[in-house]
């Protein structure tokens, strides 16, 4: 089974609820890092990419999931999520290796295969910060929102759902760094389906989110490290790819009994 079973006691919030104050906690802290995120500027001196300081609300979800998670007596199940082993299998050659080469793959199709960073030491302490803020997303995203939410709805469903939420939640980082209507509506769309193999990635190993961080970080730094720092990225090429790239992990793995935390 992928998530234990939730047993509600009394005075727990049912996890519609719980659901819906995540998304109200989020929103309030994440309105902080919305605000502050013009007036400290842009993270690129450390990045290389155009990165805006409000993306700093990575850390957000997992602060919305743990203080929703305590305040209706399910703090411990979502410990028990976060530090849920993975196991050793190919799962993680696609969390690892699918949206790097999605990423080569999509500046090839652009136009713009050449000018990719080298790897160095820089690019470790920069895949260092792009794990930790992985980690801070999908503590809420997976090891929160999917086993409450795709229990009701089933696995696409789920990942659709919270795929258009998280790429909603990252619309004013967009606008703020300058991007256009049609490329935010297209980040938007790659989020929706990017979402669904992570999804996918957390249930072919039985709820663990790790797998999920990995192939998010690992997504992060390839389009740092793409031609021009991330400037010649076309997210709709990405967002193309991705889904063939969830499509044959979809038929490769086994579909899986979701039920709630």
């Amino acid at each position: 089974m992928p998530f234990p079973r939730l047993r509600l006691r009394p005075g727990d919030a049912d996890p519609g609820r719980q659901l819906l104050w995540f998304a109200v906690v989020l929103l309030g802290l994440s309105l902080v890092f919305y605000l502050a995120g013009p007036i400290i500027g842009s993270l690129s001196g450390f990045t290389r990419a155009n990165v805006p300081a409000s993306a700093l609300m990575a850390a957000c979800p997992a602060c919305a999931a743990a203080l929703v998670a305590r305040r209706s007596g399910r703090l411990s199940g979502l410990v028990g999520m976060v530090a849920r082993r993975p196991r050793l299998d190919r799962s993680w050659l696609v969390a690892v290796l699918g949206m790097p080469a999605v990423i080569a793959l999509a500046a090839l199709l652009s136009g713009q295969g050449s000018g990719f960073m080298a790897p160095g030491w820089s690019v470790l302490a920069l895949a260092a910060a792009y794990v930790a803020a992985a980690v801070g997303e999908e503590i809420g995203w997976t090891a929160f929102v999917l086993p409450r939410l795709a229990p009701a709805t089933g696995e696409l469903a789920a990942g659709l759902t919270i795929g258009a939420g998280w790429g909603l939640w990252h619309v004013v980082p967009y606008l703020q760094a300058g991007h256009s209507a049609g490329w935010v509506v297209g980040q938007c769309v790659f989020s929706v389906v990017f979402r669904v193999l992570l999804v996918r990635l957390a249930l072919w190993q039985q709820g663990s989110m790790w797998p999920a961080v990995a192939a998010h970080a690992s997504y992060n730094l390839a389009w740092s490290l793409s031609p021009h720092a991330g400037a010649a990225y076309n997210p709709w090429a990405a967002a193309g790819l991705t889904t063939a790239l969830a499509a044959i992990t979809r038929v490769l793995t086994r579909p899986a009994t979701v039920q709630r935390t």
